[in-house]
């Protein structure tokens, strides 16, 4: 625990997730159940703040650990394979509680999207509360499947997430994508992408010791 503690103070995000999954994987049995929250949600941080390599090959072992927090499962959808992001949002669409509605200002987004010489990310990120390196994976994502989670998540119609796919989606995306991702489990994800690092801090790991 001590060597987990202090790669968290060095916030060294990538191999301390990687040391993280073992242990979330694979509880020691002399480790107190106690531990097992606060473990979880330093790792949750970890697993968010960690490189794009590191969140696709974490994301491929987590794969088909159906005891793994959903939340975790959340955190690395952008990084997980097409089969284990349409299972993500199935977990969301079974397993999540109704959540509240998420909506944006429609028209806030179109103007901004339209805008080719405005700060189109800064701006949805404004009006989305979803962090900025968050909506550019999602926007840079050519199967679409992201900004359609995006776009139901936020509560906006297709046509609005046709618009914006043509004028800031990646090239030749697939608009037909929207119909096939349920709102609900849309909502249930964007909410998570709404949260902050502060979310989560390496203190309530200390506190559990």
């Amino acid at each position: 625990m001590i060597q987990l503690l202090g790669l968290a103070a060095e916030r060294r995000w990538s191999p301390l997730a990687r040391e993280l999954c073992d242990l979330v994987l694979y509880w020691p049995s002399d480790w107190h159940d106690t531990m097992r929250a606060p473990v979880i949600a330093l790792f949750e941080t970890a697993l968010r703040e960690a490189d794009g390599e590191t969140q696709t090959v974490l994301a491929g072992r987590m794969a088909g650990h159906a005891d793994v927090p959903l939340k975790l499962m959340n955190a690395l959808y952008l990084a997980a394979p097409g089969p284990l992001r349409r299972e993500i949002l199935m977990r969301n669409e079974l397993e999540g509680a109704v959540p509240e509605p998420l909506p944006v200002d429609r028209t806030a987004v179109l103007t901004a999207a339209r805008n080719r010489q405005g700060d189109f990310l800064g701006t949805l990120a404004r009006l989305s509360a979803i962090p900025r390196r968050t909506l550019s994976l999602v926007l840079g994502d050519a199967g679409g499947e992201p900004l359609a989670v995006l776009c139901r998540g936020l509560g906006l119609d297709r046509a609005s997430f046709s618009a914006v796919a043509l004028l800031r989606g990646a090239p030749d995306l697939p608009l037909a994508v929207f119909d096939t991702v349920a709102p609900k489990a849309a909502a249930l994800l964007v909410h998570d992408w709404r949260k902050t690092n502060a979310d989560t801090q390496p203190e309530h790991v200390a506190a559990a010791e």
